[in-house]
């Protein structure tokens, strides 16, 4: 709905303005200049529109306003220091609290990153990347704020060799406090060796399509099932806590389009065996908001909505769209990857996890709290994309001159 054009007394959006960094010139005869000329105010909570000063004042709810912006005036840089980083558009909320508009009434408050860049994508690259780039690499993440990195896999270093050096890396950051690291878990045999090597978090992987199971893992589903029922088992008695992946929740490279119910099932044996967390994988990014919805809504009848995540891949570019969707479902945990890292040895075509820089710039522009710096973010996605001689994969990213512009890799 377009909202009206009103009025608003001039000195007080400019007393406002300038509490918020903003110094808009001002003619003679004290109306905006053209550089500053305010086209819409909203009128969500700001009274009416009288000419009293005092009916006029910043609320809760913010200010919707309009402005024509020169192209790098000191004016406009002031404002996006203060601002927190409030991108250049037609029209915005002038808040520093970020509220959201009432379409989005039903986002959730907070929502919890999880990093997989370290473990999911780093994994299908093949050069082998040295352990103390790991190393840094998940120092500068925990740094920006990150809850969750994902560390590594204790997998056999037959199938992800770039993975080989998962003990190296779990002993070098043990140290490091305010972030959780799991680890993935293949069988028993994974988890003692994860457990022996200090992981208080690890991570079980099953699939909603058989084939994807037997090509990703050599076992049907059922197997798999099984396999993680001891993992839990066994974890149960250590006070470790287990999350279960969940791979081609929407379409398998094998098999095509994946029936809901079949993700239901999966999740909800999951669940039942002690998966504090589901993560809903779009393997291939084949996800189209049309189809992320029935696959929600069947998984949601069996598990809690607070005890799911959702992990997309961007391959034809829905992963955004799909993460606003299963946020207005009351999804409030995502899975993504600095600089897009990722793909899958086993999805064809699969390309990188979303970006964590794009997730975080989503979720600011939508007055969502994450409690990450996403200029750290950024730092961490230029320092593993130099290393890896190549453009990061987040547009964010590219769009804010952060990307790597090497011709080489350093490893």
């Amino acid at each position: 709905m377009r909202l009206p054009r009103i009025t608003a007394p001039q000195a007080t959006i400019r007393a406002w303005l300038g509490s918020h960094g903003v110094s808009p010139a001002m003619d003679s005869s004290d109306s905006f200049s053209a550089a500053w000329r305010p086209c819409l105010l909203a009128r969500e909570g700001f009274g009416n529109s009288s000419s009293d000063d005092s009916q006029w004042r910043p609320s809760q709810r913010g200010l919707y306003q309009s402005f024509s912006f020169p192209s790098s005036s000191a004016s406009e840089q002031g404002f996006w220091a203060s601002s927190g980083g409030l991108f250049r558009s037609s029209s915005r909320y002038f808040s520093t609290e970020r509220p959201k508009p009432r379409i989005f009434g039903s986002m959730p408050e907070f929502v919890k990153i999880v990093e997989v860049g370290p473990r999911d994508g780093l994994q299908n690259e093949k050069k082998i990347v040295p352990t103390h780039i790991k190393v840094e690499l998940i120092r500068k993440l925990c740094a920006s704020g990150l809850q969750v990195v994902e560390a590594t896999s204790f997998v056999s270093p037959k199938w992800v060799p770039q993975l080989s050096d998962a003990k190296e890396v779990l002993h070098a950051i043990k140290a490091l406090q305010g972030s959780k690291f799991p680890v993935l878990t293949p069988n028993v045999k994974g988890f003692q060796a994860a457990l022996d090597a200090g992981a208080r978090d690890v991570a079980v992987f099953a699939a909603a399509s058989e084939s994807f199971s037997k090509a990703n893992i050599n076992c049907t589903i059922s197997e798999s099932l099984e396999r993680y029922k001891q993992v839990c088992d066994l974890a149960k008695q250590h006070g470790i806590s287990v999350r279960g992946y969940i791979s081609c929740v929407v379409g398998c490279p094998i098999e095509g389009p994946v029936p809901p119910h079949k993700v239901g099932y999966v999740a909800g044996e999951l669940y039942r065996m002690g998966c504090s967390e589901i993560s809903l994988g779009d393997t291939i990014g084949v996800g189209t908001p049309g189809t992320l919805v029935p696959m929600l809504e069947a998984v949601m009848s069996v598990v809690p909505v607070e005890n799911l995540a959702v992990h997309m891949h961007d391959t034809y570019g829905q992963a955004l769209s799909n993460i606003l969707v299963a946020l207005q479902m009351g999804v409030s945990t995502v899975d993504s990857s600095v600089s897009g890292l990722g793909g899958c040895p086993y999805a064809k075509g699969a390309s990188g996890n979303v970006a964590t820089e794009d997730v975080i710039y989503l979720l600011n522009g939508l007055g969502v709290s994450t409690n990450v710096d996403l200029s750290l973010v950024l730092a961490a996605g230029e320092f593993i994309s130099q290393h890896l001689g190549r453009q990061s994969g987040s547009k964010t990213a590219v769009a804010l001159g952060k990307s790597s512009r090497c011709e080489h890799s350093k490893i």
